[in-house]
């Protein structure tokens, strides 16, 4: 008796499993059709976006072994194939009813009425499955970044360059609504997080914690090419940082990372770690310098020789006031949170205190400074509030899913508006647009009758959001508008106490 080949092996495996079916491959349906399947004809999608078993899994077994299926998944065919697969979503089903196949051998785990519907393409059936997962919120957000930049090799046509803003339309088209500004995250954490921390990721860390350290990269390699560090250099620092965060659970906090890679930096650099906090919190050089003011004839006769520009001015002055620490001794332990050293090197620089050209309690009057450099002090606050206006209004327009909505200038509040017309207005995002444009004046042109709802959904629902609470004779009410989480409303709170800073200095130099 000649030894059983492999295909004899398998087709004995496969009679134990399931009933014996011809295995003969039939032409598919030309439209949406009903029809029944048996789990031996099925197989799972192959790309699908889940990669971490679905935490609902015992919950949702226990429920088909009880009630069977609710909603039998849609099911279609690639051309050529002989097994059908998931259409859009049911992945985690299909494995299910294979397991309660093999424990119970009831038929109703074994026979399944499904809706059959054609083949269409590739990046068609991704696209079902990551808009039917994310239906239900059974994503994390690094699957749903994996998959969104899977789609993307999908769409792009062989030598073209698909923009993110060309995806997000696609996408939303397909059926998955996402703003370019989401697509920049994904990609981003893509780049910058999954290769140092994918447990944290996988273990579900959320869209919030990961803004979070993607600034901090941003403003952190912002500093370093501030003081000439290479580049390379700070990709491998920060790899090597972020990695020692890497954990199974879903959290990372953000301000102890933030101290370890300051202290790590100033080590590097050969800089305070105070200075660096400093640089790294305001980001100052992460913005475009606005070109300065071309002095007038009068100006240039009274100061032939060419004054220090103002970074210069203030790049001495932290070096000389600041106390120094020596980086090769730097660590976490005598690097206290920035957050909380921020108010003393502020103090330490006199840049909030509105007495800066007075003495300390008990010692004589400061020398006043000369007009001149009362002007070029000006100057420089009014930009460095310029930069800072931007920052803070940047932020919020992050937290809205709208990074394109806030655009640099050197002039007014140090931003504008970018309003496309074509651009998804959630909730959030109409929230934050109506307060930007408050602060711009771009209400101006708005006939009166229509301002005047202005203060009650700033107040009523945004900052507050009174409106979902019923007060006496008045039931619940909802605008559409999102409220501030108080992170926002502290970043709302301090563009305004830097738009009125930047308001007074600016009519100081007017006087």
């Amino acid at each position: 008796m000649k030894p059983p080949t492999s295909e004899d092996v398998t087709r004995q495996l496969q009679q134990a499993h399931f009933p014996q079916k011809s295995r003969e491959l039939s032409a598919n349906p030309v439209g949406e059709t009903a029809m029944v399947v048996t789990l031996e004809q099925l197989r799972p999608y192959e790309l699908n976006p889940r990669v971490v078993r679905n935490p609902l899994y015992d919950e949702l077994k226990a429920s088909i072994r009880e009630r069977g299926l609710d909603h039998p998944p849609s099911i279609t065919r690639r051309p050529n194939e002989q097994h059908f697969i998931i259409r859009n979503g049911g992945n985690t089903r299909l494995s299910i009813l294979g397991e309660l196949w093999q424990e119970t051998r009831e038929e109703r785990f074994f026979r399944l009425n499904c809706l059959f519907r054609p083949w269409q393409s590739e990046s068609h059936a991704l696209l079902g499955h990551l808009a039917e997962s994310d239906l239900h919120g059974q994503l994390t957000f690094v699957e749903r970044a994996l998959a969104v930049a899977k789609l993307l090799d999908m769409l792009q046509e062989p030598g073209e360059s698909l923009s993110q803003r060309e995806l997000a339309t696609r996408l939303s088209k397909g059926g998955y609504p996402i703003s370019q500004s989401h697509i920049s995250r994904m990609f981003d954490a893509l780049e910058f997080l999954l290769p140092s921390i994918p447990q944290v990721l996988y273990a579900g860390l959320g869209k919030p914690n990961i803004e979070r350290v993607i600034t901090l990269r941003r403003r952190a390699e912002s500093t370093w090419n501030q003081y000439l560090g290479q580049p390379q250099q700070f990709a491998l620092l920060w790899m090597e940082v972020l990695s020692a965060f890497d954990d199974e659970k879903p959290e990372l906090d953000a301000s102890e990372l933030q101290d370890e890679l300051i202290a790590k930096m100033a080590v590097c650099l050969n800089q305070s770690p105070r200075v660096l906090a400093l640089d790294i919190h305001q980001d100052r050089r992460a913005l475009p310098n606005p070109a300065p003011p071309m002095p007038s004839l009068s100006q240039q006769d009274a100061n032939p020789s060419p004054a220090p520009s103002a970074d210069q001015v203030f790049e001495s002055a932290k070096i000389s006031k600041l106390p120094h620490v020596d980086p090769s001794v730097a660590s976490v332990k005598d690097t206290p949170n920035p957050e909380t050293r921020l108010p003393h090197i502020l103090e330490v620089l006199g840049s909030e205190s509105p007495e800066a050209g007075q003495s300390e309690v008990g010692d004589s009057p400061r020398a006043a400074p000369s007009a001149a450099n009362n002007r070029s002090g000006a100057e420089h606050d009014i930009s460095s509030l310029r930069e800072r206006c931007a920052e803070l209004a940047h932020d919020l327009a992050i937290y809205a899913d709208a990074d394109d909505l806030v655009l640099r200038q050197p002039e007014g509040l140090g931003f504008i508006l970018a309003l496309d017309q074509d651009a998804t207005l959630t909730p959030r995002r109409t929230g934050i647009q109506l307060l930007l444009s408050a602060l711009l004046r771009l209400q101006d042109d708005v006939a009166w009758a229509q301002r005047q709802q202005l203060p009650a959904a700033l107040f009523g629902q945004l900052l507050i959001g009174a409106y979902d609470l019923p007060f006496a004779e008045r039931p619940a009410l909802t605008i559409g508008l999102e409220r501030l989480p108080d992170e926002q409303l502290e970043q709302l709170f301090a563009l305004i106490r830097h738009a009125r800073q930047l308001i007074d200095t600016t009519l100081s130099t007017l006087r």
